[in-house]
């Protein structure tokens, strides 16, 4: 009788853990915000009763409020429209060439890779006053003593600049899976047909990838209106509103007594703002059809890029070698930083004036301290992200079955998972934050261990649906046939078959739990202490932002703090090299095609 019950419901209970998670960790966070927002909020963020649209009448009315949107709309703009043109730039190049494409492409990466507080400390040092690269090229050329960080007109272009190094390695990867999917022989016949070059990218090549192309825009869309972590390390943990975006505002005013009400109102903007983002996200990536709800058509591969270009015919010569040359470039820029990381980190006295320091000033003794110094930091992270990968397979992998084989939920589940995944993490922080600490769980590993896979069981999910549905249903009716269950099926045939959809899942996962630092800043007090139960979560982000934030009115040691940026981010490097093969893989068949 168990065993009929349990084949007859087989989908709800592989979905049963992730609809369970979702409805704790993600609706109720979005619901409370939302109920605060409309609330007189108190101590610890209780609720004093309503006082109706009071808290939005004074965001409006607040100076910087109307400052940091008009920076959110040219930052967020800015950032789009430069990476998706260099991300375009950077995957027709790289298609063109032949050799020395695996190397490229882990050079162009490595941005991707870094904690986002890595990229905002190693920036930090380029563009320092006096000492940075950066103002010794502008020096030489004229331009003298910029200071990019601490000036007012500049410190908004300097984060876009920023942000948009290390957002176009992703963009890169999801327009080049497109890029790769156009069968070759239509580009053959084109040119044999007499096509130019920009008739042969007009007709075949955009029109083609122009799904994945729309898909990697608002993914661009979404990753940078959530931008955090790089305002907070060169702004060193202080506010700067010729830079503040949305999200940092609403963390700002959140921990102020007195203007907590209108940091609730202020992320209920941003939850709007984002909602309207995933309603297109959603509608593009094309749901029903993905789960076979309704049929597929050609009508993707017929769409035509509304733009007149001018006729121009490139030499095949010509071409390769342009597309050599924008490689070369865009691989010295990616590697560029963390060349002078590494020269920073190695000078024993902490300051960087020359591109090669005195023999007699080069050592691994900022990395020896570093190492002292954030061990604890270190373990936490290297504990919790693993822990917080399988914690997301656990939940993500029955669930995309259940969705992508019997359609559990139609489109409805799937969407949440993608709605969830636009929405800037500090939508749910503010609830989260009070709950664990109702819950005696703040500055502990557990509390990150159930916070985490909210940013990380989402694409999972949708990651693992692109897979299932492409297992032909004749290997599940085959187990059934050989006498196994729907469940059985599932963990003994159906699982090792995506092996590779999990080791991309396992990837995308340690990433995006090793570098968050919101969530780490707020919930953890202290480092990890060496002590059992464990105590102490402030994570190695954390350990990295302390090197900036500390220094605020002070000196900051940047050999010290390259040091540490390079041992935090050596963990995601080797996880990276290994998975590296699977990776465009899993891009293409789960988060683009479609």
């Amino acid at each position: 009788m168990k065993a009929k019950w349990a084949e007859k419901y087989a989908a709800v209970l592989l979905a049963l853990p992730l609809i369970f998670y979702l409805a704790v960790f993600t609706a109720y966070p979005m619901i409370e915000s939302a109920i605060l927002s409309f609330s007189k909020v108190g101590l610890l963020y209780q609720f004093n009763g309503l006082v109706g649209l009071k808290n939005y009448q004074l965001l409006i009315s607040d100076p910087f409020f109307e400052q940091t949107f008009i920076n959110t709309m040219v930052f967020v703009l800015a950032v789009v429209a430069i990476t998706m043109l260099v991300g375009l730039v950077l995957a027709l190049s790289l298609d063109r060439v032949s050799r020395g494409k695996s190397i490229i492409t882990t050079i162009l990466m490595s941005p991707m890779i870094l904690p986002a507080v890595v990229v905002g400390a190693i920036w930090e040092i380029i563009m320092a006053p006096y000492i940075g690269p950066l103002d010794y090229l502008m020096s030489r050329l004229g331009f003298g003593n910029v200071g990019w960080l601490a000036n007012p007109r500049l410190a908004l272009p300097s984060l876009i600049i920023i942000t948009v190094w290390q957002n176009i390695p992703f963009i890169f990867l999801l327009i080049l899976a497109g890029v790769q999917s156009v069968p070759p022989q239509l580009k053959e016949a084109a040119k044999i047909d007499g096509l130019s070059t920009s008739e042969v990218f007009k007709e075949i090549t955009m029109p083609m990838i122009l799904p994945a192309f729309a898909v990697s825009f608002l993914m661009a869309l979404i990753n940078s209106f959530r931008v955090f972590d790089i305002i907070f390390v060169i702004d060193q943990g202080g506010f700067n509103p010729a830079n503040a975006l949305l999200t940092y505002f609403s963390y700002e005013f959140a921990f102020i007594p007195g203007f907590q009400g209108l940091a609730m109102a202020a992320i209920i903007i941003i939850t709007l703002i984002a909602t309207v983002i995933a309603m297109f996200f959603i509608n593009r990536v094309g749901l029903r059809e993905r789960l076979g709800l309704k049929e597929a058509t050609n009508k993707v591969r017929r769409l035509k890029l509304g733009v007149s270009l001018p006729s121009f015919n490139i030499p095949s010569k010509v071409s390769l070698s342009l597309a050599y040359i924008v490689l070369v470039v865009a691989a010295i820029l990616s590697f560029f930083p963390f060349l002078w990381a590494i020269i920073t980190s190695l000078n024993t006295t902490g300051i960087v004036t020359t591109l090669l320091p005195p023999a007699s000033d080069i050592g691994l003794t900022n990395f020896v301290q570093a190492i002292y110094q954030g061990a604890g930091y270190l373990v936490s992270s290297l504990v919790i992200a693993p822990v917080v990968a399988g914690i997301t397979i656990l939940i993500a992998a029955p669930a995309a079955y259940a969705i992508a084989r019997y359609k559990l939920g139609g489109t409805k589940l799937l969407s949440w998972n993608l709605y969830i995944y636009a929405i800037p993490s500090i939508v749910f922080l503010i609830p989260l934050y009070t709950l664990v600490s109702k819950l005696g769980l703040l500055n502990t590993w557990w509390a990150l261990m159930l916070i985490y896979p909210i940013f990380t069981v989402p694409l999972a999910t949708w990651i693992l649906v692109g897979f299932y549905s492409d297992i032909p249903k004749e290997v599940d009716e085959a187990a059934l046939i050989d006498g196994k269950s729907r469940l059985s099926a599932f963990f003994s045939i159906i699982l090792p078959i995506v092996r590779p959809a999990l080791a991309v899942v396992a990837f995308f996962s340690i990433l995006a739990s090793y570098s968050e630092f919101m969530f780490a800043l707020t919930i953890g007090q202290t480092p990890y202490l060496f002590n059992f139960p464990p105590r102490g979560t402030e994570t190695a982000t954390v350990f990295v932002a302390i090197g900036v934030t500390f220094g605020a009115g002070h000196p900051i040691n940047y050999a010290l703090l390259s040091a540490a940026g390079l041992i935090v981010s050596i963990p995601v490097i080797i996880i990276s090299a290994v998975l590296q093969k699977y990776i465009i893989k899993g891009l293409w068949f789960g988060a683009v095609k479609g």
